[in-house]
């Protein structure tokens, strides 16, 4: 009888520990910490399971600082926009359209791609084909996703099967989308994923439009005065970097990634695969276990940035804890790591706690 007694205050115990949820008190001194001293701008979100247990908003989003960020505001998203790139990639080889282990050579006869009957998809999802990184004089006047290819490849490459982030892989992913799918690449993203998750406000930038309450991006300069990036041909990162989205739309992405409506177990186990040599890089994301935190949780995570335009997506796979941080200046850095000290790795240590 002793031993029951003591067993089920145990159990208690433990389950009390498995649903318990981040200390929000604790997250918002964080946040309100980075606002102060860092400069930061911007939106952050956190969830347990899907509800929002903290969402705050900071800073502005013009140059004269009138026009404050709101929750709703909508951010430019950068390479998170991968992400939506390589969802699509994958349901598509699901419906048999094309194989992971498919080179350019069959699948894109139509471009000149060097090596291109080695460089296969999963080449392409994991930048390991070897192409080249883009000038950003090509941002300067509109390109075609055609002609973005065609340009980058007169820059010089990297050893084929070494990781090299580059555009031009997703570029033609996107590419790959159109043909295959037989639709524009932002109507096959609208159909396939923005749609069916109601996510009403994401969607695709053009130079000179932009949808309604933008928090234009900032960079701070030598001087560490505050300037609005300049507004250059976004689009042409096309499949790689052009879309927008409020932090409420990609926690509807976040929960959509946990069930079989956007894809199945297995394609998921294929995403989600971490290939320590290439930075511990997956199809378009970042997974492992985070090693500053004592409960190590096992993370999915997509970064993006632009100038001032940075932002992160953080999944704890086995928990479902999400955060979520949305800046439109360049004093957040979506790629620290270690740094405890950082919004973003402050915010991992806290909302990890068990």
């Amino acid at each position: 009888m002793i031993r029951i007694l003591i067993a089920i205050p145990l159990l208690l115990l433990a389950l009390f520990h498995c649903n318990a949820q981040p200390d929000t008190s604790r997250i918002d001194s964080i946040v309100q910490k980075s606002a102060a001293t860092d400069a930061f701008e911007g939106t952050v979100l956190v969830a347990d399971k899907g509800n929002i247990l903290y969402q705050e908003s900071f800073g502005f989003t013009d140059s004269d600082s009138r026009t404050p960020v709101t929750n709703s505001s909508h951010f430019q998203i950068a390479s998170v926009t991968k992400l939506f790139t390589a969802i699509t990639i994958m349901q598509l080889i699901e419906e048999g359209q094309f194989q992971l282990t498919d080179n350019l050579e069959t699948l894109l006869p139509e471009l000149d791609i060097p090596k291109s009957k080695k460089i296969t998809v999963h080449h392409l999802l994991l930048h390991i084909s070897g192409l080249p990184n883009e000038n950003d004089a090509i941002y300067r006047q509109s390109k075609t996703p055609e002609a973005f290819v065609s340009e980058t490849l007169t820059q010089k490459g990297s050893r084929f099967g070494s990781f090299n982030y580059a555009n031009i892989d997703y570029v033609l992913l996107g590419l790959l989308i159109e043909k295959y799918d037989k639709k524009s690449w932002d109507e096959s993203i609208k159909n396939r994923i923005l749609n069916p998750l109601q996510m009403e406000n994401s969607g695709f930038l053009k130079k000179d439009s932009y949808p309604e309450d933008f928090a234009y991006p900032f960079s701070y300069d030598a001087k560490d005065t505050r300037v609005q990036d300049p507004l250059f041909f976004i689009e042409n990162f096309y499949a790689a970097g052009c879309m927008y989205a409020t932090a409420e739309d990609l926690l509807k992405l976040d929960q959509g990634m946990y069930g079989n409506q956007l894809l199945s177990v297995k394609s998921k186990e294929l995403m989600y695969t971490s290939y320590p040599e290439y930075n511990y890089s997956g199809y378009s994301v970042w997974t492992y276990n985070y090693p500053f935190s004592e409960s190590q949780p096992r993370i999915m995570e997509r970064r993006g940035g632009i100038l001032g335009a940075n932002s992160v997506l953080i999944r704890m796979l086995d928990t479902n804890k999400t955060i979520i941080i949305l800046s439109n200046n360049n004093k957040f850095n979506p790629d620290s790591f270690g740094n405890k000290e950082s919004l973003k790795e402050a915010l991992m240590i806290e909302v990890a706690k068990e």
